[in-house]
């Protein structure tokens, strides 16, 4: 069962999302905030982070800088989740490495769209990082 880490400084926000995940057959574990993200990322090494955008302290670009230089996390994708998404900060996340960005509230449909694209064939290793 492939693995999402989501990371949100909201409880209610993260754990929502988490469950949404379990009903499309993810095991998900949440992260209160961007610190206890980056003790969890690596032991669990998940398929996918979705990761909230604007959090106090370390924000989520920063995060995904962490992932993207560890070479143990080279299959995990990163989705940003944020309430504002000027295109420009889309496009500079996604240049950094981040597979999309989606507007908050998210709905099943779209999260079950990221997870095709992080799993496209059902398999446990990304489609792209």
């Amino acid at each position: 069962m492939p693995t999402v880490l989501v990371v949100d400084d909201n409880k209610q926000m993260a754990e929502t999302i988490a469950r949404m995940a379990t009903l499309l057959d993810w095991k998900a574990e949440v992260a209160l905030g961007s610190r206890a993200a980056l003790e969890m990322i690596r032991r669990l090494q998940p398929q996918l982070i979705l990761l909230d955008m604007n959090m106090p302290g370390i924000d989520g670009g920063e995060v995904l800088k962490f992932v993207k230089r560890d070479p143990l996390l080279t299959k995990t994708a990163v989705v940003f989740l944020s309430i504002e998404g000027p295109p420009e900060v889309q496009e500079k996340m996604r240049s950094l490495g981040a597979l999309d960005y989606l507007l908050k509230p998210i709905d099943l449909d779209q999260l079950e769209a990221v997870f095709k694209k992080v799993l496209p064939s059902g398999d446990d290793s990304p489609s792209r990082v």
